[in-house]
């Protein structure tokens, strides 16, 4: 009876509110989300394509199976990337005092849930009764679980030099044809078994005929089991493991600067599936985590090629016995990367134990690296303290701890020739609408890892400091301002800056939410840092300050629950003093249209750019096919367009069809090197199929 009263008055308590809260369209927020991580990823990450196969992944995932915030866990709350440990601390608090929720609107009520956070997070959560979680009966595996095939097909259109080189039998041109083909099945049961296997061939690789005789250039597979036994995971093929902050142990998805202010820490997932097709950041082989109590003992083993430019070969055997650097690319179009495929082999190994317990946990984990060939650095300055070898050894300790408002985490890490790094960090709950983060790291010059990917500037953990802060704030109803400022400094020297240097960044956001229909949200984010000046008359370039300014407005309407519209106008500015002032602007129009009741969803955009140069580019999220992502940079001045259309044929068979165009009003040519273009005009045209059987839950509907 108690428990009726409190979600009586609970409701009648946030009854004014409820229905604008409760109402948005789920699927305007979940696109929301996914665009501002992946263009903030873009436009700080160092990768020229970074993969954002985890994290589509995940949302896509829980948008389609919510998760029953009475029937979960730190790690499952940790993969929507929204929420801080002292909110996910909360509601597992307020579930232990209260009882299970009893409704999606009790959410409301747990401290540090505040309107802004429940907006965000109401399309991924359902509260649902709690059922009864029995061991997993082999029967049931093939009964209730769920089959998913994925065939993918681009090709741009344009012929570039590469292509053009080929045609006439120049070796130094593209092997292959333009197409590139993505193939992928897996079949899963709930989060606890995963099964199945990728191949990707990019444009330019040949297929089943000369340097390819087994078609696909990249394959993989992987085995992955929850709670089997005495193992909590297991995970056969390929695999992520992640650990700490990222300092000693991490591959795979990790984000840097987001403009939501908080999203400084990493929740570790220990021990993940790899479905992506990214040649690089992953492990290959044999991973295992086993549960005693509130310990958790995790072991792996990776054994993979590599691909890399050599130097020296062994005379007799072919073998090489030191490289320059390794290929990140996985592209093999041409003889000479044909070359550096699969050249050496990466043995990675290591261990993590961890201590849990409610409100605190602690780990050290252990890894080591070796390479059948030895690394070999060029004799530039900046390399002075960088890995070379054919072995590295690493080891750190991380911690978290929960004190009533405060959540506090960090790692401290050492490599093998003694270099250290360390983070620290805070996250406070001041009150329910409005929370601050701290960061100090520390990446001495000296260390070395070729696993870690913790917070940074860089993406290389080392030859860094810096301090962060960012807050959160819902100073009204339908208010949400976000932002953070981070300075850094660099010790030693870098590429293409030839002395230490320091710098910043720093944003501030706000998002305005006046109805179900709207999202507003204005942006300006600064940055400041040195790199070598320009100057042909001096043997060594002085270092100048480089200030680069970026203001965004962004409108996203849903006039119906057919049509939706987005709009945004973005504008850049970089200073420099040894070159003239610069500038860029970019403005697009979207449209997203669902007929109900023909099972069509078309999407489409129309941008138009103006910038100095390429340095001057703008980054925007584009709607793709599903677990593709297109986030391309506008530079030069021109116009871009894409068209995008799904269609549901029958239940479970999926067709996507996309075709994008960049057309440059001041270019003769487009691109360099052997991606050259001799015209003004790029087309990629894209074709997905996705047939899926087994037992799929129907998404629910919301008004």
């Amino acid at each position: 009876m108690r428990r009726v009263l409190h979600l009586i008055f609970s409701i009648m308590l946030v009854l004014l509110s409820a229905g604008a809260l409760f109402s948005q369209s789920h699927e305007l927020i979940k696109e929301n989300i996914i665009e501002r991580f992946i263009e903030d990823i873009s436009e700080n990450s160092e990768q020229e394509e970074p993969d954002y196969t985890s994290l589509l992944e995940d949302l896509n995932y829980y948008y389609d199976n919510p998760i029953n915030l009475n029937q979960t866990s730190v790690d499952e709350l940790s993969k929507l990337y929204l929420l801080t440990e002292y909110q996910i601390n909360a509601l597992f608090s307020y579930i232990k005092k209260h009882g299970y929720l009893l409704s999606i609107y009790e959410i409301q009520l747990i401290p540090g849930w505040n309107e802004s956070l429940i907006y965000t997070i109401l399309p991924f959560v359902d509260v649902q009764p709690v059922k009864d979680q029995s061991k997993t009966k082999v029967a049931n595996i093939f009964k209730y679980g769920k089959h998913e095939i994925v065939i993918r097909y681009t090709r741009i259109i344009e012929k570039s030099m590469g292509f053009i080189m080929n045609d006439s039998n120049d070796s130094k041109g593209y092997l292959g044809d333009p197409s590139q083909v993505f193939l992928r099945y897996r079949f899963t049961y709930k989060d606890r078994v995963s099964v199945g296997f990728v191949a990707k061939k990019d444009r330019g690789e040949e297929f089943f005929v000369g340097t390819q005789p087994y078609g696909f250039d990249f394959y993989g597979a992987h085995l992955y089991i929850k709670n089997l036994g005495p193992f909590k995971k297991i995970a056969i093929g390929d695999y992520n493991i992640q650990f700490g902050q990222g300092l000693t142990l991490w591959t795979g998805f990790g984000y840097r600067r987001t403009a939501m202010g908080m999203n400084i820490k990493r929740f570790p997932s220990g021990i993940k599936p790899y479905t992506a097709t990214n040649s690089t950041f992953f492990n290959r082989g044999m991973a295992a985590e086993m549960a005693i109590g509130p310990v958790s003992v995790t072991g792996f083993i990776s054994f993979k090629p590599r691909s890399v430019t050599v130097i020296d070969l062994d005379s007799l055997t072919g073998d090489v016995l030191s490289f320059s650097s390794l290929d990140e690319t996985g592209l093999h179009r041409t003889l000479s990367e044909v070359n550096k495929k699969n050249r050496i082999y990466e043995l990675n190994t290591g261990a993590n134990i961890t201590f849990r317990r409610t409100k605190w946990n602690i780990g050290v984990t252990t890894s080591y690296t070796y390479y059948t060939a030895s690394q070999k650095l060029s004799d530039a300055p900046y390399n002075l303290y960088r890995f070379q070898g054919s072995q590295i050894f690493n080891i750190g300790a991380d911690y978290n701890l929960l004190l009533g408002k405060f959540y506090l985490f960090g790692e401290l890490a050492f490599s093998g020739n003694g270099g250290y790094a360390f983070l620290q960090g805070v996250q406070a709950q001041i009150s329910s609408n409005f929370a601050i983060s701290l960061l100090l790291r520390n990446y001495a010059s000296t260390y070395q890892n070729v696993n870690s990917n913790a917070f940074g500037d860089r993406t290389t953990n080392e030859n860094e400091r810096g301090i962060y802060l960012g807050f959160n704030a819902s100073p009204a109803s339908k208010w949400t301002i976000t932002g953070y400022v981070d300075v850094f400094q660099f010790p030693w020297l870098r590429y293409n800056v030839n002395a230490p240097s320091w710098g910043y960044e720093c944003s501030l956001q706000t998002i305005y939410v006046p109805n179900r229909q709207m999202e507003i949200y204005a942006r300006i984010r600064r940055g400041s840092r040195q790199e070598n000046a320009v100057l042909n008359d001096l043997f060594t370039d002085p270092l100048v300050q480089i200030d680069k300014t970026n203001y965004r407005m962004n409108f996203t309407f849903d006039l119906s629950t057919q049509l939706k519209l987005r709009s945004r106008i973005e504008l850049v500015t970089i200073e420099r003093p040894d070159k003239p002032f610069r500038w860029g602007v970019m403005a697009y129009q979207d449209i997203v249209y669902k007929p109900n009741p023909i099972p069509l969803d078309i999407s489409a955009r129309i941008a138009f750019f103006y910038t100095d140069d390429y340095d001057t580019r703008l980054y925007a999220y584009e709607n793709d096919v599903l677990y593709s992502f297109s986030v391309p940079a506008y530079y030069y001045q021109g116009m871009r367009f894409y068209l995008n259309f799904k269609y549901d044929i029958i239940p479970g068979l999926s067709l996507w069809f996309r075709i994008a165009q960049s057309y440059f009003a001041n270019r003769e040519t487009i691109g360099s090197g052997l991606d050259l273009i001799e015209g003004n005009m790029r087309t990629e045209l894209k074709v997905q199929v996705r047939y899926r059987f087994g037992i799929y839950r129907k998404r629910r509907i919301t008004s």
